[in-house]
């Protein structure tokens, strides 16, 4: 299984959010990926923290572990036709989530967000929120 890691999720994981550190930590590393839109989320983030050099060190760090999908041509016809239809449909979705959302359907992976409300306008695409899953209890 293919996992696109939004933003969000990767922040929570950065923090250290208990459900989704161990939701990636079970995972093949070879699985998970974020976008380059992602990556220049994180980084805009970063910059514009008051802690820049520490957030910017954490976050080249763990970006160097992780696969990078870019923004190729195919992405860009998906968004393209995502975007047509949502337009009809009066479903606009900002453009870098669209963006997002077409990598992930462009190469057949599940999107991992806090936010599968706003992203579930996007047919055809494939959603999880490890945010928001039940951690196992022991007895």
């Amino acid at each position: 299984m293919k996992y696109v890691l939004d933003t969000d999720t990767l922040i929570y994981f950065l923090k250290g959010d208990v459900k989704v550190v161990n939701k990636m930590t079970q995972t093949n590393a070879s699985h998970l990926n974020t976008t380059i839109i992602n990556h220049a989320e994180l980084f805009f983030g970063a910059f514009n923290s008051e802690h820049k050099k520490q957030n910017l060190e954490k976050i080249t760090t763990f970006l160097s572990n992780i696969n990078i999908l870019p923004f190729c041509i195919e992405s860009s016809t998906i968004f393209a036709e995502e975007k047509a239809y949502l337009k009809k449909e009066g479903a606009i979705l900002a453009d870098l989530d669209l963006m997002i959302g077409s990598i992930a359907i462009r190469h057949d992976a599940i999107l991992v967000t806090n936010n599968t409300k706003h992203f579930s306008r996007l047919r055809h695409l494939k959603l999880e929120n490890w945010h928001h899953i039940k951690l196992a209890t022991t007895r």
